[in-house]
């Protein structure tokens, strides 16, 4: 009984050893072509031409609009108990104040029934 639980493991200790070699010899095949692939050149004109914004004429190193900063320390103040996610949707619907606090008001009602 000793003598096939021997083979048993041996059988899958050689199993194992080629499934290690088979991963090895496909993972050196993979970072290998990645490291030896022809790399694209990137034109820098195109590049900056591909990343501008698309609805004005201004690029992405304009700085924010007047009181953006001021707006969202607003929104933060208004909804301490708000987090990141909620603070940003209140920003991208360029709410105001009073309606921040309405919207805050309310999912505080909706919350506690």
């Amino acid at each position: 009984m000793l003598a096939e639980l021997t083979l048993d493991l041996e059988t899958l200790v050689n199993a194992v050893k080629a499934a290690a070699a088979v991963g090895l010899l496909g993972a050196a095949a993979f970072f290998s072509y990645r490291h030896f692939a022809p790399r694209r050149k990137v034109n820098a004109n195109a590049f900056r031409e591909e990343y501008k914004r698309k609805d004005s004429g201004r690029s992405s190193d304009a700085p924010p609009p007047v009181g953006f900063a001021e707006h969202l320390q607003i929104i933060e103040n208004t909804a301490p108990n708000a987090g990141p996610e909620v603070w940003w949707s209140y920003a991208k619907g360029e709410l105001t104040e009073a309606e921040v606090a309405i919207a805050e008001a309310k999912l505080a009602t909706h919350n506690k029934q």
